[in-house]
């Protein structure tokens, strides 16, 4: 269930990049005679991303957005025909091939990152490891003349009070 959501996840992310090249695109300042939705306001046009008109242009009313606008409609341009459509729609689904194409070469470019960090911490460990044998083997070493030292010391005690008795 956990993996099915993810993936679905994924998906709505690829889709929605698509969607940013697919948006609706609209131009208030455009060639050619004005047109004015039926509350008399300039229509901008707009770009249809639609299943059966991807990639043409149409006026509608600006307030579209707010309860449907006054529903002024109308084609700036005639229908491309099926092969366009055709073409444009292999085109889309190009564009969203190449981001899903990207997003697994970018999660690999982070897993390889990832990869070098985790190298790098294991040879910042071996170091301490290594630093940590060196420090014991030393502390040896200064535990053992400690303990010459205090037998010396004892012994020399042990002398001097047997001299001066």
């Amino acid at each position: 269930m956990a993996s099915s959501s993810t993936s679905t996840g994924r998906a709505e992310k690829a889709r929605r990049k698509v969607v940013l090249l697919r948006r609706h695109s609209c131009k208030e300042q455009y060639e050619g005679p004005r047109r004015y939705c039926h509350h008399n306001l300039l229509a901008p046009r707009w770009t249809s991303w639609s299943e059966g008109n991807p990639g043409r242009r149409f006026y509608g009313c600006p307030n579209y957005y707010q309860d449907g606008g006054c529903g002024y409609f109308a084609w700036h341009d005639g229908g491309f025909g099926a092969r366009a459509n055709e073409v444009i729609k292999e085109l889309l689904n190009d564009i969203e091939n190449l981001y899903k194409e990207n997003n697994h070469l970018r999660r690999g470019d982070a897993c390889a990152k990832w990869y070098e960090e985790l190298v790098a911490l294991e040879r910042e460990v071996m170091k301490m490891k290594s630093d940590f044998l060196v420090k014991e083997s030393e502390l040896k070493n200064v535990q053992c003349k400690f303990k010459l030292a205090l037998a010396t010391l004892l012994l020399t005690w042990v002398l001097l009070l047997l001299m001066y008795l």
